[in-house]
């Protein structure tokens, strides 16, 4: 019997155990959880995302051919220091952590030679914590990002896409450096501007008010201030370099947009709210990826559709703007004579 054993039986970890157990195919397999929170540990059994949990560390990874760490990364960093002693020649270990090139080489410091690790990074979860919020299909339709270092085994490797596969999830491979740099811009820069927008209008004197009138633009844009603080903490100190990187860039972009609003030029800001608006519902739509440039005309010759629609429609909104003006001109033109005649 395979023996898989999940150091961390929160929310990411519960859900991994339960996933595995919901695939008909996953068979004759034995499924381990370890955490410190002795709470986590009795509700994860309960739900039946794991067969069993052990108390002692040791005990829990000896005889297990897959381990999975699913605590926030810092914590993973010391569960990696902590198992090495005790896990099994041939074992493979990954994680589930946010981070990669840190933990990469935090493993490759203390994992002994014949244990492979192959970091792992499942793109889905929630901002609640806890096995009470787990979920069989988290992962599905999800990627499952593979780094794997290059002393890293194929055998190793495959495993860890088998883990990927198996609750859902369409596994890529990538390098780890390249990892952090790509998920500092989806993912960790989103979280601190959603806590630095979110602490902007808590600190104002108009908070009171404002908290009021907060409805679901405010709430969704700021969602990620609720991530669980031990885990963002441990994201941002571990991709703090790539982090700052992103976080000056979009800082640069604000400062366009306010130059901008503060320009005469209504045409141009109106042109780049549209054009936003297009390539966000173009990627809602799934418009993901790189596309392959099958066309041999050159750039002069190809038709934008979305320029000219764009254009036209920025000159409709400047023309309505403008006649509204005119109206409302008229309107007090009109006003100031009725006045006049009266008097």
């Amino acid at each position: 019997m395979t023996q898989v054993t999940i150091l961390g039986t929160g929310m990411i970890g519960s859900s991994i155990g339960l996933a595995l157990k919901a695939n008909p195919e996953v068979i004759d397999l034995e499924i381990v959880g370890y955490d410190r929170d002795n709470i986590n540990q009795r509700q994860a059994r309960k739900i039946g995302a794991v067969d069993r949990t052990e108390g002692n560390i040791a005990n829990a990874v000896r005889d297990a051919n897959l381990v999975i760490l699913a605590a926030p990364v810092l914590a993973n960093h010391r569960l990696l220091e902590e198992i090495a002693p005790f896990v099994q020649q041939g074992a493979v270990v990954t994680d589930t952590g946010s981070t990669k090139a840190a933990t990469t080489a935090v493993a490759r410091e203390h994992l002994p030679d014949g244990v492979n690790f192959v970091g792992g990074h499942p793109m889905a979860g929630k901002t609640e914590v806890g096995p009470d919020h787990a979920d069989a299909e988290l992962f599905r339709g999800a990627r499952w990002i593979v780094t794997a270092p290059a002393w890293a085994s194929q055998n190793a490797v495959k495993t860890v896409f088998s883990l990927a596969e198996s609750v859902g999830a369409t596994a890529m491979i990538m390098d780890p450096e390249e990892h952090d740099a790509y998920v500092a811009a989806i993912s960790h820069l989103p979280m601190v501007a959603a806590h630095a927008m979110f602490g902007l209008a808590r600190r104002s004197e108009a908070w009171p008010e404002l908290s009021l009138l907060a409805a679901g633009g405010f709430k969704s844009s700021t969602r990620l201030a609720a991530t669980d603080p031990a885990m963002a903490y441990d994201i941002l100190a571990t991709n703090r370099e790539q982090t700052l990187h992103w976080l000056d860039r979009f800082i640069e972009e604000l400062q366009e947009m306010r130059e901008r609003l503060k320009d005469s030029d209504r045409e141009e800001l109106f042109t780049e709210i549209a054009q936003g608006e297009l390539d966000y519902s173009a990627f809602l739509l799934g418009a993901v990826g790189r596309k392959e440039d099958t066309t041999i005309a050159s750039e002069a010759d190809q038709f934008d559709f979305s320029a000219l629609l764009i254009g036209q429609m920025a000159k409709d909104k400047i023309s309505e703007m403008t006649q509204d003006s005119e109206e409302r001109l008229r309107q007090a033109e009109l006003e100031r004579r009725l006045k006049r005649d009266i008097d």
